[in-house]
């Protein structure tokens, strides 16, 4: 469980730091999934940042790298363009694949 006590000001004020009341995560760099009370913030040279807890994962923020797996919960969780472009990507990480997935070409984030 976070302890909102410990922290300084600045995590707590932080637009990424993990919801007041926790919930199911999922990492979009290394795809873990764990409780957003897991979210670690890290002090550095030019201030601190909330980041995934998986050593070796570069994931920060929620709601940016690290999202509900219950999209429901929050309304910026994966929808269905985010499903295309996973199953598109998962078939064989042709990029011709997820291309074909949008009837754009840009990419949906």
């Amino acid at each position: 469980m976070v302890m909102w006590s410990n922290l300084p000001k600045e995590a707590l004020e932080d637009c990424f730091k993990p919801p007041d009341q926790p919930c199911q995560v999922q990492c979009l760099h290394c795809g873990h999934q764990y409780s957003s009370e897991e979210i670690i913030w890290c002090e550095g040279e030019d201030g601190g940042f909330w980041r995934c807890p998986i050593e070796g994962c570069d994931g920060a923020g929620f709601q940016f790298d690290i999202h509900p797996v219950d999209s429901t919960l929050w309304g910026h969780g994966a929808d269905d363009e985010y499903d295309e472009y996973d199953e598109a990507l998962s078939h064989d990480n042709d990029l011709d694949d997820y291309a074909d997935a949008f009837d754009d070409d840009e990419p949906p984030f």
